[in-house]
């Protein structure tokens, strides 16, 4: 347990490089029992309703054994109510399309200046990442 600790704490706080954090030389290990294999640095925001989970978040990686980074911004829409009708044995197609509807809705009137920025950089930087999940 302290081998990993000792490695936590050797970590330096760096935005210019993948992953948003670095190690001394000689620090990426401890010992020969735990070496550092990816960092991800992730900055998230979620929002929650009953009928909707939204998360938006930026994302820094970094992985040692393959010496690739990337950062992106990730757009995760959960639509609860619709993956609940959607599993039931007898499905309502219309209360399915009612309910996207008012999802939609929801996230146009609460959501839409901040998703669209988020596209919007995205896309500039042609490293868009949207999810959209479904999940209860």
């Amino acid at each position: 347990m302290e081998g990993i600790l000792d490695l936590i704490n050797s970590a330096v706080l760096d935005q210019d490089v993948m992953g948003g954090l670095r190690w001394p030389l000689e620090k990426a290990s401890s010992g020969d029992r735990f070496r550092l294999d990816r960092v991800w640095h992730t900055v998230a925001k979620s929002y929650v309703s009953p009928v909707v989970r939204l998360k938006l978040r930026n994302v820094d990686r970094y992985d040692f054994g393959t010496s690739v980074g990337e950062a992106s911004k990730e757009v995760i829409l959960k639509l609860k109510q619709v993956t609940s009708e959607l599993l039931r044995e007898e499905a309502q197609y219309d209360v399915i399309s009612d309910t996207l509807n008012d999802t939609l809705k929801l996230i146009w009137n609460n959501f839409y200046d901040v998703v669209f920025r988020l596209s919007a950089v995205t896309l500039m930087q042609a490293k868009a990442k949207i999810f959209l999940r479904c999940g209860v």
